[in-house]
């Protein structure tokens, strides 16, 4: 009996594995930008696209052709176990520091500017190939933290910062969604076969 599946000889050589890195104000790989600290349970990356359906006498359902994307909301999450003024900033947009002793002291006014959105915070991880020319990214474009300062103590445990980063348009340019997702050449393809 023939057995179907999706399995090729390259299907092991494009998995993006483990949890990956979050850094802010990526460039490419050879300036990746500023490693925002080491995460628990990994991070995600979430597009989420709202249709509409524009509905026309006669049709009985769906027309292709008839649809149109009216909505697009971008979103990378992580939560950190590594703090930092730099971090708790971020979970706080608009927050500023002063030095007081040994500590910095972090607080905000109601006001927020173009200055507070993050050019880009991106997930950078590792194709499982070997001939990977580079990794794989996933970016999230002029973003603000939008998730509440959320954290709690206990005991044998360590505190966690959870930060949801919100993409936005561009001003400039409303027709280019707020996002982009660099995937890394094989630097010796082999040919795809069958899976059956």
């Amino acid at each position: 009996m023939a057995r179907y599946h999706g399995i090729t000889e390259n299907t092991y050589e494009r998995f993006l594995i483990d949890s990956g890195e979050v850094r802010m104000g990526f460039v490419s790989v050879a300036n990746p930008g500023t490693l925002l600290g080491a995460t628990r349970g990994g991070a995600t990356f979430n597009i989420t696209t709202e249709y509409k359906d524009m509905a026309v006498d006669g049709a009985k359902g769906p027309v292709q052709g008839g649809r149109r994307i009216t909505k697009v909301e971008v979103k990378l999450a992580a939560t950190f176990v590594e703090w930092s003024t730099d971090l708790i900033k971020l979970t706080l947009p608009g927050s500023t520091e002063t030095l007081s002793g040994n500590h910095d002291v972090i607080t905000r006014s109601l006001q927020l500017t173009d200055a507070n959105y993050l050019s880009n915070v991106a997930i950078i991880g590792e194709i499982s190939s070997s001939t990977a020319t580079g990794p794989g990214i996933l970016i999230a474009r002029r973003v603000i933290c939008t998730s509440p300062f959320d954290t709690a103590t206990t005991d044998n445990e360590e505190a966690v910062l959870k930060l949801e980063f919100a993409a936005h348009f561009s001003t400039t340019d409303l027709d280019t969604e707020p996002w982009e997702i660099r995937w890394a050449h094989d630097s010796n393809p082999t040919t795809t076969t069958s899976g059956a």
